[in-house]
């Protein structure tokens, strides 16, 4: 139960996890089991770990599985009398599901992952305790197990959460909590890699044998434990950006090509130990039921808010077309980037190419995907990406003249409001600076909010920021720098920009340009665009840099 780590974000996923265990079920749609996979692109869950290695200690059991979690899911809409878009709650849902699993099974345990909507909550863990007590009452096991994990420590800000849900442990009888420490994320600061979701459900295995006293089992289960969290984590230091550049690892398919999506026919995707520019395998993609159109994809991890430079060699055999392409959502999972680096027909006898191209800050989950359209074969190899980091000082805010996004800038997604309601969009025909600017309308009446962009690596220092607004309708307007605890409190603000507006009163593009400190303190650290009143503002050629004292010259000698 919970939210996109229980549901399944882990890739990649090392080949020998991939296929199905005979001993692994899963209570698929109409309350049918069927054979647990780990299906290409869909990634794997700590559940899936769990149960794997739990048939492995009791080799007269088979085990079945039960999902209830769904990305983005908040404690509050599973709670009990939660309401829901469908007729029935999610809790009514998943209590359907389960008493429908124990009408051929043994209830051993519960494994919940859920906090990050919630992260900021003093009270998750009364909420909790109270979900808790309701399912064991529904489920008439009043022992039954619950076993929580820890959200990942690689999000600074999840540090208090964590240390919160600690006290899960003792207030909740029969709970345990599965630790995340050395575990690493996608890039996106929110969902565990491959790698590290087995280890995460390793460890939930072991809270459940602690919690059950198993001791002969617990000793059994520690040397696996031990030798899978130092080889998982070693694997998971290795993926700097892109995992298997060279497609030397994988059984038949290259390790880390994982994603796979199909509008016509079907391919293969081959780790082909033939043909290749560089021993000993490259990745091949394969046409099988006459024409296809459909694409291949990985994760890259740290290119959010990175120029980067993408090398590769490819040869063409048949297919029609083939488009390499860039896609990046942001951290609920909204696209927020999509980009065709390479469109062609031909590439003969390993064409090198190599594709400049700037990561929005807001792409947080990017993936690389291989888009093939005909019938045919095509070979991919010498995969590498560098990044060009941001030199100390260089600009520190994205898409600062607002060129980037559709209908609204990329990068400023931070809306809050404490009165009415405000519209953000990207104004092709009003601007300081072609082509567009940011527009901060009211929407329906006065308004008191602002739009903002999170600053990244800034606590501590002195940041300059400097730009361009034009204001008609409002009474107030204002840009600043807010510094923020992990809970979202306010440590410090530093203004840029304030004004306060007659009725009538318009500003036509007038520049602010301003120092100002950042608390040391600061877990988060936002650059905010403010409006107040009935009406609208626009934003253009933002620029924020880290700024430092000029070297004192040194005095004459005399």
């Amino acid at each position: 139960m919970g939210a996109s780590n229980m549901a399944g974000t882990g890739t990649p996923v090392l080949h020998e996890y991939i296929k199905p265990d005979p001993k692994v079920l899963f209570l698929a749609s109409g309350m049918k089991w069927t054979n647990s996979v780990v299906y290409y692109g869909a990634g794997m869950n700590p559940g899936q770990v769990f149960a794997r290695h739990y048939a492995e200690l009791y080799p007269d059991v088979t085990v079945g599985l039960v999902q209830c979690a769904k990305a983005s899911m908040s404690l509050k809409e599973i709670e009990k009398g939660a309401p829901d878009s469908e007729v029935a709650s999610n809790y009514d849902v998943t209590l359907a599901k389960i008493k429908g699993a124990m009408s051929s099974g043994t209830l051993k345990a519960i494994l919940w992952h859920q906090g990050e909507i919630n992260s900021s909550d003093p009270k998750y863990v009364d909420s909790l305790k109270v979900l808790v007590k309701n399912l064991r009452t529904d489920l008439k096991q009043p022992d039954l197990p619950f076993i929580v994990g820890e959200l990942g420590r690689f999000d600074k800000s999840f540090t208090k959460f964590n240390e919160l849900l600690s006290s899960a442990k003792t207030a909740i009888p029969l709970c345990a909590v599965a630790s995340s420490e050395g575990l690493m994320d996608l890039g996106d600061k929110m969902n565990f890699s491959g790698c590290s979701v087995e280890v995460l459900g390793s460890r939930y295995l072991m809270e459940y044998l602690k919690l059950m006293k198993e001791k002969d089992l617990i000793a059994t289960f520690k040397p696996t434990l031990d030798e899978i969290t130092k080889k998982m984590l070693a694997k998971d230091a290795e993926w700097e950006t892109i995992p298997n550049p060279a497609m030397t690892e994988g059984d038949t398919r290259p390790y880390g090509w994982d994603g796979k999506w199909m509008s016509r026919g079907s391919i293969d995707v081959i780790k082909d130990n033939v043909v290749f520019t560089s021993p000993p395998s490259s990745l091949k993609i394969e046409s099988t039921t006459g024409p296809v159109s459909g694409s291949i994809s990985q994760t890259l991890r740290n290119v959010a808010g990175k120029k980067i430079k993408i090398s590769f060699k490819v040869t063409n055999s048949g297919f029609s077309s083939f488009v390499l392409s860039l896609t990046g959502m942001d951290s609920s999972m909204k696209q927020v980037f999509q980009k065709n680096l390479l469109s062609a027909r031909r590439a003969d006898d390993w064409t090198p190419y190599s594709i400049d191209v700037f990561v929005p800050t807001a792409s947080v989950n990017t993936r690389l995907l291989i888009n093939v359209s005909g019938d045919g074969r095509i070979w991919f190899d010498d995969f590498a990406i560098e990044k060009e980091a941001p030199p100390p000082g260089a600009e520190l805010v994205a898409n600062s003249t607002m060129t980037e996004g559709y209908d609204k800038p990329l990068e400023w997604t931070g809306i809050w409001t404490s009165e009415g309601s405000l519209k953000v969009s990207k104004d092709s025909k009003v601007f300081k600076s072609p082509p567009a600017s940011l527009k901060i309308i009211s929407d329906g009446g006065p308004v008191n909010g602002s739009v903002s962009q999170e600053l990244k690596d800034v606590a501590g220092k002195k940041v300059r920021v400097k730009g361009w607004i034009k204001v008609t309708g409002l009474s107030k307007c204002s840009v600043g720098v807010g510094s923020f605890d992990s809970s979202w409190k306010m440590l410090k603000w530093g203004s840029i920009y304030y004004k306060e507006l007659a009725d009538g009163e318009e500003v036509d593009w007038v520049a602010f340009d301003k120092v100002v400190d950042v608390s040391p303190d600061a877990e988060k650290v936002n650059l905010s665009l403010g409006i107040t009143g009935e009406g609208s503002a626009w934003f253009d050629d933002i620029e924020v840099g880290e700024s430092k004292p000029a070297p004192k010259t040194p005095a004459p000698a005399k």
